[in-house]
């Protein structure tokens, strides 16, 4: 009998505590539910960051991002289901998202206590490898003769000691695509694809990679963060390195992008909210230093222009440079041992890049490099040379540009582009040689209409310039829209081969190009040529002359003579004077002025 009331009593005492530990439970996760709802705080902005939300939805597309199915556009539905998780221990909640975890525990009371704890050996060790306690953003510029890197490219740079970068981590978002033909590759990037993803690499993977490789120079902007901010950088990559957006080229892009990363370091800033339309890596520089976010700006130059550099200022003998350099001859004794040291350093660098382009095999390369470096070895003298910086893109025009003109014919001209550089605008900030614009549009008015004189699609110029070692092909792609003889509109493509030479102040091309204008009933088509000189001596003035001449299979020709200036008003001002003198209908001379405003 004793041992059936015990038994009883055992039941009743399992029974009501069981009862109260559910009462307890769905007290708290009802209170914990009463106060996010009272206080609202699936609303708060900082909630919207860490999901990447804008205009309504996430801009990540891939369902591993979210806890809930609906996450992407339902705000509050994520919140109360990533709260659950957290106390039920599902979806690896607790681990996978580390900044969403950190962040509802500092605004919702007691959750810390609720939460169903366990180990995160993935992220313990991720954290204690990557040690963000610094960041940049990084800036590898343009890229002359690729047309897919002549905007730049950014990523940031967490680090745990500013005086050893190089052992830093680097955060990148890109494409990920293996795609060869460039147009393939540019209607899918415009369109939307691809997916984007995020991904973390040795820093120093990436310097070889854009200045060893790709040979282009690199701005690194430390960024005004407190150590605590870049942490929250850092737990919001791992919380994004499974994740995938669908890459857009203007917007979505790889700039943009990390744009979040910096949004939820800081929860006061708004920077994804300055662009709507387009995101060149320019742009998202020149926004950060609004947000006063930089605090120095660092130059590393490429193994390119160091190698130009010692071609341009040194005072070399250049059939010894072609001799030694390219034909493996030797040097003369006769030599002094500084130029001996500067032919040694410059095959050594071209050697690098020979190899860097798969131009000679790892075999021959590892010879004939440990060659040169013994030879460079028996000369004590350290050379140092003293490279000139590259002007700062932290300090050039912005990206998008609108022009009003007044022509001596009494026209007027306003035109609007969104992107990017062309030959006319103050080179300051921008690689010269390389121009690129999209969709630049141009309205004219005449004495009683207006009409649309020239769209232009797309117009990339590329003048590279040669030397004794580098001999890259200038060349260029138009297609526009445009009023063409006898004021008839015409689809236009025009496309240029040729070369370049000069230096940092100046430059002259020669260019033989083809023209070809479609309309229905109508087709012309020319073989032609243009001869041109650039000069950029001065940071606030640039000018310019070109000679063209065109023959058309209808029996007519044109000459087309053009004279300009830009002269730099304000950092986003320019003033702009062209004289035009062509033959095409009837001989005529025209000037104009333009006002340039960037933006």
């Amino acid at each position: 009998m004793l041992s059936i009331c015990n038994s009883f009593l055992n039941k009743v005492t399992k029974i009501i505590l069981l009862s109260s530990l559910f009462i307890s439970y769905s007290f708290s996760s009802t209170a914990t539910e009463d106060f996010i709802k009272k206080n609202k705080l699936y609303n708060d902005s900082y909630w919207s960051k860490l999901l990447h939300y804008k205009n309504g939805k996430s801009e990540v597309d891939s369902n591993n991002f979210f806890i809930s199915k609906n996450g992407k556009t339902n705000l509050k539905e994520e919140l109360l289901e990533t709260i659950d998780s957290l106390q039920n221990g599902t979806n690896n909640t607790l681990c996978r998202f580390p900044l969403r975890v950190k962040w509802l525990k500092e605004k919702i009371p007691n959750l810390e206590s609720k939460i169903k704890k366990y180990q995160c050996k993935d992220l313990d060790l991720y954290l204690k490898e990557i040690n963000a306690k610094f960041a940049s953003l990084i800036f590898p510029t343009s890229h002359i003769n690729s047309p897919a890197s002549m905007y730049g490219h950014t990523f940031l740079r967490l680090s745990g000691d500013e005086k050893t970068p190089l052992l830093g981590n680097a955060v990148n978002y890109a494409a990920q695509t293996e795609e060869t033909n460039g147009l393939i590759f540019a209607y899918k990037g415009l369109f939307g694809g691809y997916k984007g993803k995020y991904s973390i690499l040795p820093y120093y993977k990436k310097i070889k990679e854009y200045s060893n490789l790709e040979q282009r120079d690199i701005w690194e902007y430390k960024l005004d963060l407190s150590q605590e901010e870049v942490e929250k950088i850092a737990l919001h990559s791992y919380e994004l390195k499974d994740a995938y957006s669908f890459y857009y080229f203007f917007l979505e892009n790889c700039s943009y992008n990390l744009l979040w990363l910096l949004e939820v370091a800081r929860d006061d800033l708004e920077l994804v909210n300055n662009f709507y339309l387009k995101a060149a890596p320019l742009d998202t520089i020149k926004i950060l230093k609004k947000y006063d976010l930089i605090k120095q700006s660092d130059y590393r130059y490429s193994k390119m222009t160091k190698m130009k550099h010692i071609l341009d200022n040194e005072i070399l003998n250049k059939n010894y440079i072609k001799s030694f350099v390219k034909e493996n001859k030797e040097l003369p004794t006769s030599l002094s041992l500084k130029d001996k040291a500067a032919y040694l350093d410059l095959k050594i660098e071209y050697t690098q890049y020979l190899r860097s382009k798969n131009k000679i095999e790892k075999k021959d390369y590892l010879k004939k490099y440990l060659k040169l470096l013994k030879q460079r070895s028996k000369i004590s003298i350290v050379s140092d040379y003293e490279i000139k910086k590259a002007s700062n893109p932290l300090f050039s025009h912005d990206s998008a540009r609108v022009s009003l003109t007044y022509n001596s014919d009494k026209t007027y001209e306003l035109s609007g582009k969104p992107v990017y550089s062309n030959i006319y605008d103050i080179s300051y900030g921008y690689l010269d040689g390389a121009y690129i614009d999209f969709f630049d549009l141009n309205l004219k008015k005449d004495d009683d209409r207006v009409f649309i004189d020239k769209f232009k699609i797309l117009d990339i110029s590329s003048l590279s310039k040669r030397d004794e070692l580098f001999k890259p092909l200038s060349w260029g792609i138009e297609l526009s829209y445009e009023r063409f003889k006898s004021q008839e509109d015409y689809m236009k493509l025009k496309p240029s081969f040729g070369v370049t030479y000069g230096n940092e102040n100046y430059f002259i091309y020669a260019l033989g190009q083809s023209k070809a204008y479609n309309k229905l009933g109508d087709n012309l088509l020319s073989l032609g040529s243009k001869i041109g000189f650039v000069a950029n001596k001065f940071e606030d003035i640039k000018l310019g002359l070109s000679y063209e001449y065109d023959k058309y299979n209808k029996g007519f020709k044109n000459r087309n003579f053009e004279v300009f200036s830009t002269y730099k008003i304000d950092e986003n001002l320019s003033l702009n004077l062209k004289y035009i003198n062509d033959n095409l209908i009837k001989q005529r001379d025209i000037s104009s002025f333009s006002l340039f405003y960037y933006f």
